[in-house]
C-alpha cells in the first residue's frame, strides 16, 4: 500500500499559522493556541510531521472560527 503524497505548500509552521490567523481575526493569536487547535477533539487541524517539526494544514486553519473571550468589563455593558 502506497502513501498518498501530500504537497508541503499546503502546510505551515505554528508561527506562520499564528500570523495567518492574527491577520484574519485582527487580534493576536499565539502559536501555543495553534497547537491546542490541533489537539482538540471537535474539528481538529490536520498536522504533518517533518524533520522534528509539526506543520499545520493551511485549509483547516482558514476555516477555523475563534470566538473572542468576553472580559468582565464587557459583560457588564
Amino acid at each position: 500500500m502506497t502513501k498518498k503524497i501530500i504537497p508541503l505548500e499546503n502546510y505551515v509552521s505554528a508561527s506562520d499559522a499564528s500570523q495567518l490567523l492574527s491577520l484574519k481575526l485582527g487580534r493576536p493569536v499565539s502559536s501555543e493556541y495553534i497547537r491546542k487547535l490541533a489537539r482538540r477533539k471537535k474539528q481538529p487541524v490536520r498536522t504533518q510531521v517533518r524533520s522534528n517539526r509539526l506543520l499545520y494544514n493551511r485549509e483547516d486553519l482558514e476555516q477555523v472560527t475563534i470566538k473572542k473571550k468576553s472580559t468582565p468589563d464587557e459583560s457588564a455593558l
